[in-house]
């Protein structure tokens, strides 16, 4: 049996954690094909480890999709090490830490999918989401991919999507927020910014959400009986562009039952503006903007809280929120 050490080290859990990302082989969550994690002690990155991973049978077809985004294929993973041997080297590696992920809610559904996909029980652990994170610390940004993020705060992104190039990006991401925050401890970054620590117990996932919000509520031609925590329950959407692998109106459904409801123009109502493809470098601040996006920065600039995600990030919200 895979566990992760549940003795409170308060000072292990104040200024020690390790980042980590997957990639995934398609948009099964417990599909993961490669993976990085980078060590953080007292403020500096001390360790870090990557490797390719050969995903769990039955979740081990590659989607032409997910390879057009980080460009790994089936081949790339013939020979990597299966997912128990890598899950037992993530546990050693991150102790009795805290994990940070950008998209946490991704990054630990997708070891608990593939735990359960390979008849492991998911290691009890907690982690923090530098995505709630910094929606909370920088409030002005229009989106909040992580190669925006970095660029937004000057940290070097070299290769997005090299797992550990990523997790690297996010661990500097956290250790910006702290920083403005003016702690070392993330519990007490946590703290302050009203976020919960997220968890699996035994099995049982707690998320790591932003807590200071009014509870949400669905609209009443969406699923009354979604689940409120996940991430477009209550929200109104709105679409521009082409989603890969379905349509606007099969979108519109799918987070219809979870919550969310869909408008055809960004007004003041819309909380999420879902664009089909957008180089990064055009959601940045100062870029110039058309159409949708150019109006969704003017209800930011002018104080609403609307928040603009691509067609990568959609597809892993829904693999986060349909489970």
């Amino acid at each position: 049996m895979i566990v992760l050490s549940t003795v409170r080290r308060e000072e292990r859990l104040m200024t020690s954690w390790v980042a980590i990302d997957f990639e995934t082989a398609n948009s099964l969550r417990g599909s993961p094909c490669s993976v990085g994690l980078a060590k953080v002690k007292e403020g500096e990155i001390v360790e870090e480890w990557s490797t390719l991973i050969r995903p769990p049978d039955g979740r081990d077809h590659f989607d032409a999709f997910n390879v057009g985004i980080h460009g790994i294929t089936a081949n790339d993973v013939e020979d990597a090490p299966r997912w128990p041997e890598v899950v037992e080297r993530i546990v050693q590696f991150v102790g009795d830490t805290p994990f940070v992920a950008h998209n946490a809610a991704f990054d630990m559904g997708v070891l608990a999918g593939a735990c359960e996909a390979s008849g492991l029980p998911v290691p009890d652990l907690r982690f923090a989401c530098t995505l709630v994170i910094a929606r909370r610390t920088w409030t002005g940004l229009l989106a909040y991919k992580l190669p925006v993020l970095t660029d937004a705060l000057s940290i070097d992104l070299p290769h997005h999507h090299d797992a550990g190039a990523d997790a690297r990006a996010a661990a500097h991401v956290m250790l910006a927020a702290l920083k403005r925050q003016g702690t070392p401890a993330l519990a007490d970054l946590l703290a302050a910014h009203k976020i919960q620590m997220g968890s699996y117990r035994d099995g049982v996932r707690r998320g790591s959400l932003y807590r200071g919000a009014p509870p949400r509520k669905p609209f009443p031609d969406a699923n009354p009986n979604a689940g409120p925590d996940n991430p477009f329950y209550g929200l109104t959407v709105c679409f521009t562009g082409s989603l890969p692998g379905m349509t606007r109106n099969e979108a519109a459904d799918r987070i219809a039952g979870l919550g969310a409801r869909t408008v055809d123009n960004v007004t003041q109502a819309v909380d999420l503006l879902v664009v089909g493809h957008v180089p990064p470098h055009l959601l940045a601040p100062g870029a110039k903007k058309t159409g949708k996006l150019a109006k969704a920065e003017s209800l930011r600039d002018n104080g609403h809280g609307i928040t603009v995600i691509d067609a990568e990030e959609f597809h892993e919200l829904l693999a986060v929120a349909e489970g």
